[in-house]
Formats: structure tokens, C-alpha cells, sequence
């Protein structure tokens, strides 16, 4: 089995020094040398249209801007003409807010502002529309999911960045909102289609946790240990929860 460090930091790390060394070398360089840099770490794919798309929604969900300046740089989207067909912001009636819908032609992608649907998640997670959101997917989806209110599930897998070497391990919530399926990712701070969502990161799920049978472990099991991190539960939780089991003993009811 892998260390804790090999699986959730040493990959992340990795996979961020590639975006980072990709994007200098095509900003100073130009997109023929990023790309020989990619083919030199034997990456095979690179998805530029994607990247640009969540970075433009995170940028969007954020309330450090004007709606005009947002406006503006959600258009700029307009440039991959090649990949993005349409862009609309309009309000969504079932939430009576702002959606952002950006058409490509692999699918739409349609986003709304999280915090706007659920503005007291901010008494919770009072950082969700900064920066500082970026990097605590796993305690976010912990904090999404037990306050959501509906049924939900916690799903753990890959990302995908600029490349397929580019890959990050993420927690993100999934929900069904009359009749339609959606993922809430707390760091985007965005409610986004499940189909369009999927098609933006390249997501691979690895495991998914009801948030009901999520709440009994915590207050059968994980309140009780002082220090386990929530993201090593979500990625082996079976195994865990099998083991504490075993030992039910030690756990006081």
C-alpha cells in the first residue's frame, strides 16, 4: 500500500510543478517548446481548453471582481473558438440565480455560484469565496455534505490538470436536485451539471460515501479518534471501518 505522503502529497506536488513548468515555458517560450517539455516526461495528452474553463469559473465564483469585469473575462473564453461554441449568463429559475452555461463541443457546462445557493455556508466556511478555498477540497466536502440538507455523496478520485501527468486527487459532493444530477466542488465554489463537470476535470471516481452512512461513522468511530485524517477515511474507508469493527470494544457507545 502506498504511504500517506506518496499518495497525498508527493502526486499533488508533482502534478503542480508540471502545470506550473508547462505554463512558464509556453508564456516565455511558446506552445511548441511547453509542448517538447511534456513529451519529455512522457505526458500524453494536454487539454488547455478544459484548464481554462475551471480557472475562468473559479475565478467567476469569487467576489473580489465587478459582474461587468467577470463578464468580460468569462467572454474571453470566446478565443477557443475552435472548442467553445457558445456562452450564456442567464438566470436559472430553479435557483433564480446567475448560471453561467459555456457550450463546447464536447458538451455544456453549466455553473452557479454555490455561496448563492447556500449563503449560510459561509458561517461554516467563511473563506469559500477567496483564494484561500483552494487546496481544502477534502474538509470542504466533509463540511458540504453533513449541512446540504438532502441526500448526498462524498466522491473521492482523480483530476486531471493541463496533461494526464498532470493528475490530483479530490473530493467533491454529488447530489440529485429535481431530477438532475449535480456535483458541488468547494473549491471552485460552484453547483455544476454532473455531465459538464465531469468533462471539465476528466474526473475519475474512485469512491463515493452516502453522507448518512458518513455522519454514523463519525459519531460511532471518528469523533472518537483525536487525529485521522478525513481524506485517508474517504479513500479507504471499507478497510477502516471493517478494522474498527473488529474492535468495537474500544469505541464507547
Amino acid at each position: 500500500m502506498k504511504s500517506y505522503n506518496e499518495l497525498f502529497n508527493e502526486r499533488f506536488h508533482r502534478s503542480q510543478e508540471i502545470d506550473e513548468e508547462f505554463s512558464r515555458i509556453f508564456n516565455k517560450d511558446g506552445l511548441l517548446e511547453a509542448i517538447n517539455y511534456l513529451k519529455s516526461i512522457g505526458a500524453t495528452t494536454l487539454d488547455m481548453d478544459n484548464y481554462q474553463i475551471k480557472y475562468r469559473i473559479s475565478e467567476w465564483t469569487k467576489n473580489k471582481t465587478s459582474n461587468e469585469e467577470k463578464e468580460k473575462f468569462i467572454n474571453e473564453l470566446l478565443n477557443l473558438k475552435d472548442y467553445i461554441k457558445k456562452i450564456d449568463i442567464s438566470k436559472n429559475n430553479n435557483f433564480n440565480l446567475p448560471e453561467l452555461s459555456i457550450e463546447t463541443t464536447e458538451g455544456t457546462i453549466r455553473a452557479i455560484q454555490f455561496s448563492s445557493i447556500a449563503p449560510k455556508c459561509k458561517e461554516k466556511l467563511p473563506f469559500i469565496e477567496t483564494d484561500e478555498r483552494h487546496g481544502q477540497c477534502y474538509d470542504m466536502a466533509h463540511i458540504i455534505s453533513l449541512n446540504l440538507g438532502i441526500s448526498n455523496n462524498i466522491v473521492t478520485g482523480y483530476i486531471y490538470g493541463y496533461t494526464d501527468k498532470s493528475k490530483f486527487l479530490h473530493s467533491w459532493v454529488e447530489t440529485t436536485i429535481k431530477g438532475e444530477e449535480y456535483v458541488i466542488d468547494g473549491t471552485l465554489n460552484s453547483l455544476i451539471n454532473k455531465q459538464g463537470y465531469y468533462l471539465m476535470q476528466h474526473a475519475e471516481p474512485i469512491t463515493q460515501i452516502n453522507n448518512q452512512i458518513f455522519a454514523n461513522d463519525i459519531k460511532n468511530y471518528l469523533e472518537k479518534i483525536e487525529t485521522f485524517p478525513i481524506e485517508v477515511y474517504y479513500v479507504f474507508k471499507d478497510e477502516i471501518i471493517k478494522d474498527f469493527q473488529k474492535n468495537d470494544e474500544i469505541f464507547e457507545r
